[in-house]
């Protein structure tokens, strides 16, 4: 599905990672682990086509991918540290757009599943403002849940969430790949989920 050959990434002088390459088939999950500064959220960003490698080439399905590749783009979801939400707008307003920009087709009975199962149907008229940073991670995470991108690259999206809302985020993985998706993943902390999964240690890829 997903194969980065031989890549590089430099930040400024340094050398961040050189040479790593990955490769993601359906159904699969890998997790990105290493220390602060070994280049895991550079590495995803690259693999989300926003930031470009100094070197190497990305693959989807064997096919090159370009760079700003709208095809591309089309099947994945990308989380990153800050969910990318309208702090003004309410939990509604804010998925109404981004499902919308994501060109989701949604029934009603699906989103309000979405929205119990991420326990925030009793917030959904709330503005962003008055949520915490973990109900704020919800939202994001609700959004992926109503997605139907086949590749899933989310960087550190355990951050600031309670157990309850690790536990929707591994039940939505689990998902995922029983529906032959795939997931790529950075975690500070243990995954508290049993999952069956590929692991890349950039602290020893450096």
């Amino acid at each position: 599905m997903l194969e980065a050959v031989s890549l590089s990434c430099r930040r400024g002088q340094r050398r961040v990672f050189s040479d790593l390459s990955v490769k993601l088939e359906a159904g699969q999950c890998c997790l990105v682990s290493g220390p602060n500064g070994s280049g895991k959220t550079s590495l995803l960003r690259i693999l989300a086509n926003i930031a470009q490698a100094d070197a190497g080439q990305l693959l989807w399905h064997e096919r090159p991918v370009q760079r700003n590749d709208s095809d591309y783009r089309r099947n994945l979801m990308y989380g990153g540290h800050a969910p990318g939400l309208n702090a003004n707008l309410s939990v509604q307003e804010n998925l109404d757009s981004l499902l919308l920009q994501d060109r989701v087709a949604w029934e009603r009975q699906d989103y309000d599943q979405a929205l119990r199962a991420g326990g925030l149907l009793a917030y959904r008229r709330v503005p962003l403002r008055q949520l915490s940073a973990g109900q704020r991670r919800r939202v994001f995470l609700v959004r992926l849940s109503l997605s139907n991108r086949p590749l899933w690259i989310l960087d550190e999206q355990l951050t600031a969430l309670d157990s309850a809302g690790q536990h929707f985020l591994g039940e939505l993985i689990a998902q995922h790949l029983q529906r032959q998706g795939a997931v790529i993943l950075t975690s500070h902390q243990a995954l508290p989920w049993k999952l069956d999964v590929q692991h890349l240690d950039l602290g020893s890829a450096c």
